[in-house]
């Protein structure tokens, strides 16, 4: 066994020796994109070795976390330390949102909606109105 101990310099709380960042990038963009070295010019300054960068596409095709190697003035080195692979990830069911309750809730709230026991939306004049609501609500919920 090595006798030699790491040095007080060499550990620290990781929050801020190593840092983090996140990268929100175009839809259609691959990995191969985001792992060139001239991808981040412009944040370069920001960049520093041993930090990570969460990468996520707008379409969710692409979510990797990259390992910054070594930061020049042109360009950045990464390395993959994490990406999400859609064919080998578990298979979760889609679980079913609760319902959506339309009541009235007396002369001030009038008719209104509730979600999880919350209040969502209230003032209704009538109860199709309220329905409506509810259900645009609900899509919106599904992401439809």
């Amino acid at each position: 066994m090595n006798k030699t101990k790491l040095s007080g310099s060499r550990f620290a709380q990781a929050d801020y020796s190593i840092g983090r960042c996140a990268a929100l990038v175009p839809a259609e963009t691959t990995l191969e994109d985001v792992t060139h070295p001239e991808y981040f010019n412009n944040f370069l300054n920001l960049l520093r070795r041993g930090m990570t960068i969460e990468v996520l596409s707008d379409d969710d095709k692409l979510d990797c976390t990259l390992r910054v190697l070594r930061v020049t003035k042109t360009s950045a080195d990464v390395r993959v330390i994490r990406l999400f692979d859609e064919a080998n990830a578990p298979k979760v069911q889609k679980a079913e949102l609760s319902p959506v309750e339309v009541g009235h809730g007396g002369p001030i709230h009038k008719w209104r909606f509730i979600h999880n026991g919350e209040v969502i939306e209230k003032g209704f004049e009538t109860k199709a109105e309220a329905e409506r609501a509810a259900e645009k609500y609900t899509e919106l919920l599904k992401g439809e």
